[in-house]
């Protein structure tokens, strides 16, 4: 349960929604987790594989999730892994390790299709496309077991769970002739979160939209401004929407081509990703709510980073929020803070506290849609900042993990209420100056 669950239930009768926020994360685990690692390969070291599987397997359970499931038969183990829309099957035994997860069903080959995943081969290390007896385009990863250590099957399985994850949505989208498979275990949303997030996911967009197309930002002689504007709504909408499918790799696309596109200017790639995020605009209720559902994961795709690389970040962007404010363009101002939250939650698994305050900063600035949603605390009412509410959460962030985080340390009086858009400012220049040791 995360504390916003703890915290803001003071009324007694009425509860917080249950409602998943951003993607999973396997970054931290509980000690005894470790324990099961250190076993598998100290048992893969004495070539006991089958026990050190188990172990393995051990390592990758979290729990309430029932994420993985084994069983163990003579000479053999045989699994089950859940990673979102998709199961992972595998089983070990004294000589091979084998891994599959069925993508999607076709009745009909479709050569572009199959050119596409062909191409798509090259770019794997350790899995491969391939083709089972049920017409089914799976993915498939296997080895000797001398070669499958802990550490290699790990990065395998998680390649091969992650790809297949993404894929499935993605190429029925993009193909008529394909259908789904394995699909029972998905958890459906309510049909009214749906329409609420539908009708938040337009109105993001659209304010967005007019704000680009009002000129009021020279964007040729400030593009990165714009670059702030653009990335945050994206990270938001992945955040608090957390859509699977076309939406889902439309934002990676998006996230890769600015970051990992040394060729491409700054200029170019603001027009990509805003006819992009116009084309995200038209989608219809039909196609965004099939992209909207629950799941368990095994493999988080974030890099587990400490609390310095979010403070560092935040140092980094500061004298942009200074010139942005300043010469009037409060709006892009705050989307350097958006774009602080978004950027370092879809980037990186940090530490609980810090996902805390920057979910705290969604919390604030998007009052009004976890309102909706059902949450009873509002910090934001009409443009204006409930002080003592702000307060409470963020001694209660102090609260929930003074176990873990004893020397948490989160410096309230950096804050400034005086204005709306100088709070936002103070709340990350608090976020960069919150310690967690002595």
């Amino acid at each position: 349960m995360s504390f916003f669950s703890k915290i803001f239930n003071r009324n007694g009768n009425l509860k917080d929604p249950d409602i998943q926020f951003g993607r999973y994360t396997d970054s931290y685990k509980e000690e005894e987790k470790y324990t099961n690692w250190d076993k598998a390969i100290e048992y893969f070291d004495n070539e006991k594989y089958i026990l050190s599987y188990k172990e393995f397997l051990q390592f990758l359970t979290h729990g309430e999730q029932k994420n993985v499931s084994y069983t163990l038969l003579p000479g053999k183990i045989v699994f089950k892994i859940y990673q979102g829309s998709k199961i992972i099957n595998g089983e070990a035994n004294f000589t091979q390790f084998k891994a599959e997860a069925r993508i999607v069903r076709y009745e009909v080959p479709n050569i572009e299709l199959m050119e596409q995943l062909l191409e798509e081969n090259f770019n794997l290390k350790y899995t491969k496309y391939a083709i089972n007896d049920e017409s089914c385009i799976c993915l498939v990863f296997d080895t000797f077991v001398e070669d499958g250590s802990p550490h290699k099957i790990y990065q395998a399985l998680k390649e091969l769970a992650t790809e297949a994850d993404r894929k499935d949505d993605v190429l029925m989208a993009k193909f008529d002739d394909v259908f789904p498979v394995d699909y029972d275990h998905i958890r459906k949303i309510d049909e009214s979160e749906k329409k609420l997030k539908f009708k938040y996911f337009k109105n993001w967009i659209k304010s967005v939209v007019t704000e680009v197309e009002s000129n009021n930002l020279d964007k040729t002689q400030y593009p990165g401004g714009l670059s702030y504007f653009l990335l945050n709504l994206l990270y938001k909408i992945d955040y608090l929407l957390k859509p699977e499918g076309t939406i889902m790799e439309c934002i990676k696309d998006c996230h890769d081509l600015y970051f990992k596109d040394n060729i491409t200017n700054v200029h170019n790639k603001n027009e990509i990703i805003y006819a992009r995020i116009k084309e995200l605009d038209e989608m219809s209720y039909e196609t965004f709510r099939k992209e909207l559902y629950e799941v368990n994961s095994t493999f988080g795709t974030s890099m587990p980073e400490g609390h310095q690389r979010l403070a560092d970040i935040i140092e980094a962007q500061m004298d942009d929020f200074d010139w942005y404010a300043e010469q009037g363009y409060e709006a892009y101002a705050q989307a350097i803070c958006g774009y602080l939250a978004g950027f370092s939650l879809y980037s990186y698994s940090l530490p609980a506290p810090s996902k805390d305050l920057l979910q705290l900063y969604y919390r604030i600035v998007e009052s009004g849609f976890f309102v909706e949603l059902g949450y009873q605390q509002q910090f934001l009412r009409e443009d204006h900042l409930d002080k003592k509410a702000i307060l409470i959460a963020l001694k209660n962030i102090v609260t929930t993990h003074q176990i873990e985080f004893p020397n948490l340390s989160i410096p309230l009086k950096t804050l400034d209420f005086s204005k709306n858009c100088q709070f936002y400012k103070s709340f990350f220049v608090m976020i960069q100056k919150t310690t967690y040791h002595v």
